[in-house]
């Protein structure tokens, strides 16, 4: 199955298939947890004016509460069904575009920030960095990447990895509730060591009960020219 219809398949079922009742719980979590966590790591590092881009947007509700002020904010996503549904959301992207983050459709320079939650670890390793190095092309010198990029050891993973073992049992198959995540963070150290593969200089590596324990935080700086 193509990467496109996976992840068109994956947001069906959260808003009107099988796995609508998870969806209803993650959308809870996206606006009582993870808004107030993005709003303060963006007005804690990123400048109060310019470009800035959430890569692979989804749904963007844990956006919403974002100051734009002189912000122009943008939401892009692979997934085609999202986008029409972040359109009905109150996030506040100016812009939503239909766009793969290995390939962005961004001149060199052109952005004063970046940030996504739960999109980096559906990567491998190596498309990972390259990804990074992409954000990096993007990005203006001194600017900053901020990735809420899922750990092994996330408190999500406590709570969904038992319910998956469970229905895989009594399916005979294995059932994931998101698409392979195939690079999860370890540590860390691990964070600082991918944000500095990926060409960027890191400000903070952070895992705090501000986002429930769910992500580390992982903020990149590019390097001055």
């Amino acid at each position: 199955m193509g990467e496109r219809q996976v992840w068109n398949e994956h947001w069906q079922k959260l808003q009107r298939g099988e796995s609508i009742l998870f969806g209803v719980l993650a959308s809870l979590v996206r606006r009582a947890v993870l808004r107030p966590a993005v709003r303060h790591y963006t007005e804690r590092y990123f400048p109060s004016e310019g470009v800035f881009v959430e890569m692979g947007c989804g749904t963007a509700q844990a956006s919403t509460t974002i100051r734009p002020g002189d912000r122009l904010l943008v939401g892009l996503d692979f997934s085609l069904p999202v986008l029409l549904d972040a359109r009905r959301s109150t996030a506040p992207h100016r812009y939503l575009l239909g766009g793969d983050i290995r390939e962005l459709p961004f001149r060199d320079n052109a952005l004063s920030g970046i940030w996504n939650l739960g999109v980096m670890e559906h990567f491998p390793s190596e498309d990972g960095r390259a990804i990074l190095r992409e954000f990096l092309r993007v990005l203006r010198p001194g600017a900053t990447a901020v990735l809420f990029w899922p750990p092994s050891f996330s408190s999500s993973r406590w709570v969904l990895a038992p319910i998956e073992a469970v229905r895989s049992r009594l399916r005979g198959r294995p059932f994931r509730f998101f698409p392979d995540e195939v690079n999860r963070l370890r540590s860390r150290r691990h964070g600082q060591q991918t944000l500095r593969e990926g060409g960027f200089e890191p400000r903070a590596v952070k895992f705090t009960p501000r986002d429930a324990l769910i992500h580390l935080v992982a903020v990149g700086k590019k390097p001055a020219a």
